[in-house]
């Protein structure tokens, strides 16, 4: 099973203007709510979060706490049968456990320091390859990303993955692409498809590949210019041409 964020986050004004919450507790907060599915619950890892925001998960861990700790969320922990291993964590939006699954509901309310990040499948390159991809997107004058096409930078991931990338492979070459577009001013979807179309085509699975593909590209198209500028020296060298020189 596959969780993704949805496309809105929702951070209420009690959570917005609550000055006991860091402004980082805020924005996971509504990224909480952006991954929570429709039985109202999530079980995106610390180390999900950490990657996300680009910080330590001992920070993860506390903003965690101080929404806990201020009734915003509510923590799980489902252990694997006869142990303590963490099987995987819960977290919900309100300290309810009415939406959690049944085998869970009456599965103890964890501490911070007893809460180690798991790994589900929401923890995986591909999935945290969508918030860097659209980021980058919107950070590097593409504008606000639609919901069509941030499907379309995903599917190009998956496509990718198909011919023999990894996760990551996949996608520093969709982001490459949106590099290429930046780099030659085309600002647009149609640009960065038509580059990942031709790339596939040619089995380019890395960024190394693709950047060994467009370097011999790049010579080429200097040799031919090269070339051209000669032929129009020859020309230029013949001087202008006097009426006598013409045959009638």
């Amino acid at each position: 099973m596959n969780e993704k964020p949805g496309y809105y986050a929702i951070i209420p004004a009690g959570v917005r203007y609550d000055k006991q919450l860091p402004q980082g507790a805020k924005l996971l907060y509504g990224e909480i709510t952006a991954l929570t599915n429709k039985n109202g619950y999530c079980w995106a890892s610390n180390d999900y979060f950490a990657k996300l925001y680009s910080v330590s998960i001992g920070t993860i861990k506390s903003w965690l706490k101080c929404l806990e700790d201020n009734s915003y969320i509510r923590r799980v922990i489902k252990y694997k049968s006869g142990s303590k291993e963490v099987e995987q964590r819960f977290i919900s939006l309100a300290p309810r456990s009415e939406n959690l699954p049944r085998s869970v509901r009456k599965l103890t309310h964890p501490r911070s320091e007893n809460c180690p990040e798991n790994n589900t499948s929401i923890n995986n390159t591909t999935t945290l390859g969508e918030p860097e991809l659209i980021n980058f997107w919107e950070k590097n004058g593409f504008g606000f990303i639609s919901p069509k096409n941030r499907e379309d930078l995903m599917y190009w991931v998956d496509d990718f993955k198909k011919i023999g990338s990894t996760d990551e492979q996949a996608v520093q070459v969709v982001k490459q692409a949106m590099s290429n577009a930046i780099d030659n001013n085309v600002r647009r979807y149609s640009y960065v498809n038509a580059i990942l179309k031709n790339w596939e085509s040619l089995r380019l699975t890395s960024l190394e590949a693709v950047t060994a593909y467009e370097a011999q590209r790049t010579q080429r198209q200097k040799s031919k210019s090269t070339s051209r500028q000669a032929s129009t020296d020859v020309y230029q060298n013949q001087g202008d041409v006097q009426d006598e020189d013409l045959p009638w």
